[in-house]
Parts: structure tokens; C-alpha cells; sequence
């Protein structure tokens, strides 16, 4: 039984790796073929997985593993820079929210400042430059009510007691 279950499986992976190599080979887009390689990467583990399973044994185990670690971060790398939002899709999210604010009756938040690319050689790169815009632009998150009337941190303090340090009377 086992072994019908087998062959099965290695036709069936066999199908999807021609389906996947078609589509590397056929594109159109580049994406698509990146796509298509990280199938193919996990068809291939897939079918030393099923042999490790029907031979019982562990040669492959390792090869799998690498395997997996290189599709995984191939496939993060290609979609950090193919995601790309377009001033389109950008313009039709702001449209969406500003209905959206409308039904609602919230008011339109403000817009932070956009960070600026800086082109001196100790700069940050593009994934933290939002945190250093936001950093030199001063920005303080507003306080809670409750944190202005006890703004020593204490919840309720017992009756006959001070919350100030000194241990003297408040006024």
C-alpha cells in the first residue's frame, strides 16, 4: 500500500514541477518566475521528503532543511523589493479613507512629514529613515488624561498618605 501511495505522490509532484517550469519558462512577469522557482525549490524538497519517508532513512534531511531556509528567504527578498506601491494605488487608498472618515465624521489626521533622502555617507538606509525622520522631527505622543492628574504613576494612593517623595504635606 505504501507503495502505491508512493509513485503516487512522486506523479503528482512530478506534474506540479512541469506546471512550475512552464511557468518560469512562460513568464510574464518577473515575478511569476521568481514564484515559480520557490515552487519548484518545495517540490523538490517535497519529493526527498517522500523518499526519506519510503526508504526509511535520513539522508536528506540536511538537504532539505537548506532548502527550505533558501526558498523562505529568496522568496522575502524578491517581495521586499517587487511590493511597490504605485502613486495610483497610493491616491485610491487615500480616496478609501477619506470616505471612509466622512461616514464617520472623524476628523482628517494629520499628515506626518515625509522623510527626505539624505545622500551623506553615514545615513541611514531606506528601512529606518522613517524612524529617523520621525526622531528629528520632535514628534510627542499625546498623553491620557488620567496620566495628567496623577503623574506620579501611583493608581490609588491609601487615604492619610502623601505621593509626593519629600513624605511633607501637599497643597
Amino acid at each position: 500500500m505504501l507503495d502505491y501511495a508512493y509513485w503516487i505522490t512522486q506523479v503528482l509532484l512530478a506534474l506540479g514541477a512541469l506546471g512550475a517550469v512552464y511557468r518560469v519558462y512562460k513568464g510574464p512577469s518577473v515575478l511569476d518566475r521568481v514564484i515559480s522557482v520557490d515552487v519548484i525549490l518545495i517540490i523538490v524538497g517535497s519529493i526527498m521528503l517522500a523518499d526519506m519517508a519510503y526508504g526509511r532513512h535520513q539522508d536528506y534531511i540536511l538537504f532539505v532543511v537548506v532548502t527550505a531556509v533558501i526558498g523562505f528567504l529568496g522568496a522575502v527578498a524578491i517581495a521586499r523589493y517587487v511590493a511597490v506601491r504605485t502613486p495610483d494605488s497610493e491616491d485610491t487608498v487615500r480616496q478609501a479613507e477619506a470616505q471612509a472618515r466622512a461616514i464617520t465624521g472623524e476628523s482628517a489626521p494629520e499628515e506626518p512629514e515625509a522623510p527626505t533622502a539624505t545622500s551623506s555617507p553615514g545615513a541611514a538606509d531606506e528601512s529606518t529613515s522613517w524612524f529617523a525622520a520621525l526622531a528629528r522631527s520632535g514628534f510627542v505622543p499625546k498623553r491620557n488624561k488620567d496620566d495628567d492628574e496623577n503623574p506620579t504613576g501611583e493608581d490609588n494612593p491609601a487615604p492619610g498618605t502623601s505621593s509626593n517623595p519629600g513624605g511633607g504635606e501637599q497643597k
